[in-house]
């Protein structure tokens, strides 16, 4: 049996009679108990792409509001494009699951021509702990899992360590991990497909580990919004993910992650706010 690939269970296809939807199906492969929203975001935005057709412009950012789960199965993504413009487009996209009622996921994004003249600053430093990536070629190490889903099973995670230990007294609630798809979604030399950031993006569970787990427990969370901010391609089989939790309160915790390649590139800048909920729910 073949190991499932994320590009080929998101691959939208462009519905036959109505060119402004684009269908995918997102298999079991992806989910936990529902699908993982990185999953989801991912699957909205690669049929936003497919629908703009626009091959000149790249992914610059996005959001995601999380209306409804997204059982793994069939998802339609209704595109409407507002503007499309010779050096970039906006486009929104409605996620909905056959036979739900109403919206599941709404997102909108930017995608503008990556070869935009302009000056270039990229000040914010890379965590010690992502200094030094796992090798490429390193085997696999599979974790269990008590999600009835393959999520875990075809992703892997591994914590990222400086060798220091943070301060006690640290109210800084962040966690570092590598991350990387069991099967690539790029050769080594090829840029991913942006819209797949999302899914590594979508960690704030990582950093709720130490806020809220103790440092060892994992914390149940349900994804309410996710934002992205594009920067580089990202080429390479693992890629870092510095995940801060920044504030807690009212049944909801929010924070900032960012997306770091093996090369030490900064690729991309995360939000996400996510309402905490057992992990018996």
């Amino acid at each position: 049996m073949s190991t499932p690939n994320i590009l080929t269970d998101t691959r939208p296809m462009i519905d036959g009679e109505r060119p402004d939807v684009a269908n995918s199906i997102i298999t079991d492969a992806w989910g936990l108990h529902f699908a993982q929203g990185g999953v989801v975001m991912a699957a909205g935005l690669r049929a936003m792409e497919a629908v703009l057709d626009r091959p000149d412009l790249s992914l610059a950012s996005a959001s995601a509001t999380f209306c409804r789960p997204v059982a793994c199965g069939p998802v339609s993504t209704t595109v409407e494009v507002l503007r499309d413009g010779r050096r970039g487009s906006q486009v929104l996209g409605d996620l909905r699951v056959p036979g739900d009622d109403g919206t599941n996921v709404s997102l909108t994004a930017v995608f503008t021509d990556p070869s935009l003249p302009g000056p270039t600053d990229t000040p914010l430093p890379r965590p010690v702990e992502l200094l030094d990536p796992p090798p490429a070629d390193a085997p696999p190490v599979w974790m269990e899992s008590a999600y009835p889903l393959g999520f875990l099973d075809n992703t892997e995670w591994k914590t990222a360590s400086s060798g220091a230990s943070a301060p006690a007294h640290d109210p800084v609630h962040r966690l570092a991990v590598w991350f990387r798809f069991t099967d690539p979604p790029a050769a080594p030399d090829a840029d991913w497909d942006p819209a797949l950031l999302p899914i590594p993006g979508d960690s704030l569970g990582s950093a709720l580990i130490v806020a809220l787990g103790g440092g060892e427990r994992p914390v149940g969370s349900v994804s309410l919004q996710i934002g992205i901010q594009v920067f580089r391609p990202m080429r390479g089989t693992w890629i870092g993910v510095d995940s801060t939790c920044t504030h807690i309160a009212n049944g909801l915790a929010s924070g900032v992650l960012n997306l770091w390649s093996a090369a030490g590139e900064h690729v991309a800048t995360v939000t996400q706010t996510a309402m905490l909920r057992s992990l018996s729910d």
